[in-house]
């Protein structure tokens, strides 16, 4: 499956989860709008500190939604493959396998 159909589906989950639960999510959408506001990083690299985090976390549907929303807000390649070899680093050999997930996203998108 494409990174493009994984977004579509994990997008799919997402709306069927707000449908059922919209107080939570509205409240959890806050919270993502409080994070990506104006501040002293840029939103590109908030996205990317969300992949790395992914990666350590395992979580291959965040990683390609935070690389996903990091492109789209200008990072780079090579941006990506310092922060993703930070996470390597903190994460080990499992680290090596998501963050090769994540560049394989990013170059797909």
């Amino acid at each position: 499956m494409s990174a493009k159909e994984k977004l579509a589906e994990m997008n799919a989950r997402a709306v069927a989860l707000y449908k059922a639960d919209g107080k939570t999510m509205t409240a959890f959408r806050g919270l993502m709008q409080a994070v990506n506001r104006e501040g002293k990083i840029s939103h590109a690299m908030k996205e990317m500190v969300a992949v790395a985090v992914a990666i350590g976390r395992g979580c291959e549907d965040c990683i390609t939604f935070h690389t996903s929303e990091a492109k789209a807000h200008g990072a780079t390649r090579e941006e990506l493959l310092e922060v993703l070899a930070v996470a390597i680093e903190m994460s080990g050999g499992p680290g090596t396998v998501y963050a090769a997930k994540a560049l394989a996203a990013f170059d797909e998108l």
